[in-house]
This record gives C-alpha cells, structure tokens and sequence, in this order.
C-alpha cells in the first residue's frame, strides 16, 4: 500500500469513526514525517513534535495510544531517546471496542445475566463469586489494588527530588491520563509500580515544562509609530 492509498483509507476510517482534529493532525504528521524518510520507519522526540504542532506532551501519549490501538502506528520507547516510529500499511477500518465503549456494554450485560439464571442451586452462587466472567468489570483493572487517590498520588510526587511546584498541574494531569487509561502507563503497559513510574516520568514532565514555557515568552512586537511633525513644533 502506497501513500496515496494509506491517506485514502485513513479518511475512510475517520469518515466512520472520527478521531478529532488534533489526532488527524498527529497522524498526518507523523505520515510526512515517514514519506520524507523514504517511507522507513523513523524516530522522533516528543518535544520535536510539541514544538512543530503546539501541543502538550500528555495529549501526545493519549493520541499516540489511540493510533496504537487502532492499529495505525507501532511505537516503542527509548529510555532518554526519540522513541521509534513504525507506519503500519494495513489496519481494519472496523470500529474497535477499547474506541467505542458504548457497544461493550451489552456484552457485558449478557455476560452479568447469565450467572442470574442458575440461583436455584445455591452452589452456583459461590461459583458466579469467586469466579467472575472474564468480561466483568472487576477484571477491566487487573492492579486497581495498586491505584492511590490523587491526593495521595500528588503527597509523594512532593517529596521527589526534581519536583518543584510548577509541575503541579502536569503531575495531576499525568494521573487523570493513567487512571483514564485503566491504569496503564502512555505504553500501553499495565503500572504495577506507581511511585516507581511516577520517578521516571517527573523528567520527562520537566520538558513538557520547559517546552510550554518557551511558547509563552514568545511575545508580539509592536512598531513604535511617530507623532507627524506640526507647525507647533517649529
């Protein structure tokens, strides 16, 4: 499949199931960025593409992850490199589960009835207990044990040596993104350790930082106009 027929299919896609305009212009980007290299796969940093499309570091890993999981881009991280790029020629236009939850549910509402039918014998209850259907929403969070409140989440963030106040908002946001992602860091990989990964984020949050910063100062400069010379002044 050439580049012709990759946009081609790409507007197919987002004409059934739209990916917003921000996503759009993630992937076109990213699809500029892959013709220009030979249509070889390519690395990129996520600062590279804050500065060229003015958007924050963590709506970059949430859409990241939406191509990702439609099947439009591979993506693998490099510990303190640009991660790699990988276009995938070939992925289904179908409208997955994990992008349109509003058809998940009643699936699972048949699943929940099911263990309804078989209460005349009381053996059946306990079965339905310890062993809950593999769609239920107690498996959709395999280490929800391991999930802090936000309070608690921000108290040890405090306590990091790189942490300074102005990260405040990036850090809480960080949160939001994870737990909207059943707890799942921007690689698609379950937290097992949060304070562990809270750690090794926090640089990355400093760039984001620092990048943010940089599009503020920029400041408009305005022509000094002169006053016309008058009789008066003479």
């Amino acid at each position: 499949m050439n580049y012709s027929e990759i946009i081609s299919r790409f507007w197919e896609h987002n004409e059934k199931q739209p990916l917003g305009a921000i996503a759009v212009s993630l992937y076109l980007f990213l699809l500029e960025i892959w013709t220009k290299n030979e249509e070889n796969d390519f690395k990129l940093s996520d600062n590279d593409i804050c500065k060229r499309l003015k958007i924050t570091r963590p709506t970059i890993i949430t859409l990241r992850q939406k191509l990702s999981n439609l099947g439009m881009i591979q993506y693998q991280s490099q510990n303190g490199l640009p991660g790699h790029y990988k276009i995938l020629r070939e992925y289904s236009t179908v409208l997955s589960v994990t992008e349109n939850p509003k058809k998940s549910i009643p699936k699972k509402k048949k699943t929940a009835k099911k263990p309804l039918q078989k209460n005349k014998n009381p053996l059946n209850e306990n079965l339905a207990t310890d062993n809950p259907p593999k769609n239920s929403p107690s498996t959709q969070i395999p280490n929800s044990g391991n999930i802090p409140s936000l309070e608690e989440f921000m108290l040890h963030a405090k306590t990091l040596k790189n942490y300074i106040p102005e990260l405040e908002n990036l850090i809480e946001e960080k949160y939001k993104i994870w737990l909207e992602n059943e707890w799942k860091n921007g690689y698609n990989k379950p937290i097992t350790n949060w304070k562990s990964s809270i750690k090794s984020v926090i640089p990355f949050i400093h760039s984001e930082l620092e990048c943010q910063n940089s599009a503020s100062e920029k400041k408009i400069v305005l022509q000094t106009i002169k006053r016309p010379r008058s009789i008066f002044d003479e």
